[in-house]
């Protein structure tokens, strides 16, 4: 009983990480779901991209390993052990390097995607490399600081820090999103084709809720260190951040199924075919001869145009490589 009287009330400190790592376990599962849907609906895809989901997969789950056996060490192992609910796990430290890992790996795969879409705009790119560079400065130091720290109320000192973290990943996801889309509306404007119109439209709200997901949650994150820092509900946002960038990157490559519009996805080149061409069937009345026929009915002439919408294959094509 004196045990248990001794034990500090967990709910806004080990209980808020517990949620954290019951959630990332779900978005987890839907990682695992996409990855296989990814490996079944695109195996034309290049190796260097089989190759980026692979990785950015398997640092997920070791991501989700790592958070799960420190929470595991917490409340299971240690149970009712007070003292050791005041250090630092390993698992917990190291995890932090690999959030590092996979958000360099997915930021990086979108830069790429303004770098195709802006036709190679080395200075919009270079000043959204800066951003994300800042980013990832930003969590090498902390987990400098970090690493030889012994207890959990020695991040306190690091604060300021985590400030900066989920302030300049805020900035990065919200310039790259804002950059997609006004690339995105600027070739809008430009095509003559209803259908690569809707297909950019479509491209454009993908694009905003994908980066919105990844900016909300570093902005919570920034949110609670500001307003409940003897909490741990800053480190429950900073356990699902990576979860959401990888989501975020399967997402996309995903997405080139709906927005082909095709359900036969496993032939990129069928799917894309019903993007990239279509059909306009013009009905007019028929001049000169053959107008009439001998009997004195009306006789309708019809012409087939087809027309092919290249410009849309670029934005399809744009998704696995860029």
């Amino acid at each position: 009983m004196s045990e248990s009287a001794a034990l500090p009330k967990l709910d806004s400190t080990f209980g808020v990480m517990f949620l954290g790592v019951v959630l990332a376990f779900g978005l987890w599962g839907a990682s695992s779901i996409q990855t296989f849907y990814y490996f079944d609906q695109f195996p034309k895809d290049p190796w260097q991209m089989k190759l980026l989901v692979t990785v950015v997969y398997l640092l997920d789950t070791a991501h989700q390993g790592l958070i799960t056996h420190s929470v595991y060490k917490y409340l299971i192992t240690n149970f009712f052990n007070p003292v050791h609910l005041g250090l630092i796990e390993d698992s917990l430290r190291d995890m932090v390097m690999l959030n590092f890992v996979i958000i360099c790996t997915v930021q990086s795969f979108f830069l790429y995607r303004v770098f195709r879409l802006s036709h190679r705009n080395y200075l919009l790119v270079g000043v959204l490399a800066v951003l994300s560079a800042g980013q990832f400065t930003s969590i090498v130091v902390y987990f400098a600081k970090v690493y030889p720290m012994k207890t959990l109320a020695e991040l306190s000192t690091l604060i300021t820090l985590e400030k900066v973290c989920n302030i300049l990943g805020a900035v990065s996801d919200l310039s790259i999103a804002a950059s997609l889309v006004f690339l995105l509306r600027n070739s809008r404007s430009q095509s003559r084709f209803k259908q690569t119109q809707t297909l950019v439209n479509r491209m454009i709200m993908f694009s905003i809720k994908t980066g919105l997901i990844t900016s909300f949650c570093a902005i919570m994150a920034f949110v609670s260190v500001l307003a409940w820092p003897e909490t741990f509900m800053y480190i429950a946002f900073y356990l699902l951040i990576s979860r959401l960038y990888a989501n975020s990157l399967l997402a996309t490559l995903n997405a080139r199924t709906s927005l082909a519009g095709s359900g036969a996805a496993s032939s990129n080149e069928d799917s894309q075919m019903a993007v990239n061409s279509f059909q306009l069937s013009r009905m007019r009345a028929g001049e000169g001869k053959g107008a009439y026929s001998s009997k004195g009915a009306v006789s309708v002439k019809i012409d087939t145009e087809t027309h092919h919408d290249d410009e849309s294959n670029f934005f399809v094509k744009s998704l696995p490589q860029a």
